[in-house]
């Protein structure tokens, strides 16, 4: 068995075709074919089940790669702690972030980040949560933006900031003449548009709202916050937005929360063998730049001291 047999089968896992998974190894699809077979035959197990289109790994081989990707991550990390990699930024990273978060923050702070870091390469995907943690866990993407707790064993979450609930409706609205809510104000409220199934923020404004009376629910593939927002606009009812989606809003639809207000926490995310401390240091850092000072930001980040 070697790390570049485990190599391969990781491929073949994530692309679930021989030729994909070679031209992404560099190598010939006879050679890769060659090698995980004898992998199969060295433990004595089918780890891919070759009747089915696309390729899909076998039982067994699900527990297989499962232990292959924990290995393939061991060992780099290894290898960054041995070069010391984890000391230099320069590089090429993938991050997931999701669409709620994304517009908001991305184009604010990657200007500065881009001229104070420039042998560092983002390279920045919206992605929805579930994306986010599956990528992460197979090594897929480096880094994860999003909402937090997420309660996941293999993954580290380093607290960015809190970020406000405002509330957004009509002027038809009986909250309308109203300084500021509270949750309990809006649970009775009919006509909340929400984002998709699949979308964390389309849960967090249920769990705010609580309510079976909310009834005008549409569902937006987009994901579009802003689309929400113009729905209320164009048809009435109302909808909870970020803090940071503020700016060109109509400010008369919008209604501040009381204390204590809802909000969610935005966290950066990393599996627990990323090693590179640094770049979570400075990117984090360069996040918390662009959020605006009335918002409870977490100042510290203990680094983790590799050894």
């Amino acid at each position: 068995m070697t790390l570049q047999q485990l190599e391969y089968i990781l491929a073949l896992d994530t692309y679930r075709h021989y030729v994909t998974a070679a031209d992404k190894c560099f190598v010939t699809q006879p050679t890769i074919t060659i090698q995980v077979k004898k992998l199969e035959d060295e433990i004595g197990v089918q780890i891919f089940d070759r009747s089915k289109t696309p390729l899909e790994p076998t039982p067994l081989g699900e527990i297989i790669l499962s232990k292959a990707r924990t290995i393939i991550q061991e060992v780099q990390q290894l290898k960054e702690i041995v070069n010391h990699e984890r000391e230099n930024l320069a590089g090429e990273f993938k991050i997931g972030i999701i669409s709620t978060i994304s517009p908001y923050i991305i184009p604010k702070f990657i200007g500065s980040f881009m001229q104070n870091y420039p042998d560092t390469q983002l390279d920045i995907n919206e992605m929805q949560t579930e994306e986010i943690i599956k990528a992460l866990d197979k090594g897929q993407i480096d880094i994860g933006i999003l909402v937090t707790p997420l309660e996941e064993h293999f993954l580290r979450e380093i607290p960015l900031y809190n970020e406000p609930f405002v509330y957004y409706g009509s002027s038809d609205l009986p909250l309308q003449s109203r300084s500021s809510i509270s949750a309990k104000d809006i649970e009775d409220l009919e006509g909340l548009w929400l984002l998709n199934s699949g979308h964390c923020f389309r849960n967090q404004v249920l769990k705010i709202c609580n309510s079976p009376k909310n009834k005008k629910n549409i569902a937006f593939q987009s994901g579009s916050i802003e689309t929400l927002q113009k729905m209320v606009d164009n048809y009435g009812g109302f909808t909870l937005i970020p803090e940071m989606g503020l700016s060109g809003l109509d400010t008369t639809k919008v209604i501040h929360f009381s204390e204590p207000k809802p909000v969610r926490e935005v966290s950066i995310v990393v599996h627990k063998s990323f090693a590179k401390e640094n770049l979570l240091e400075v990117l984090r850092k360069e996040i918390l730049k662009v959020v605006p000072p009335s918002f409870k930001k977490n100042e510290r980040f203990m680094k983790i001291r590799w050894r």
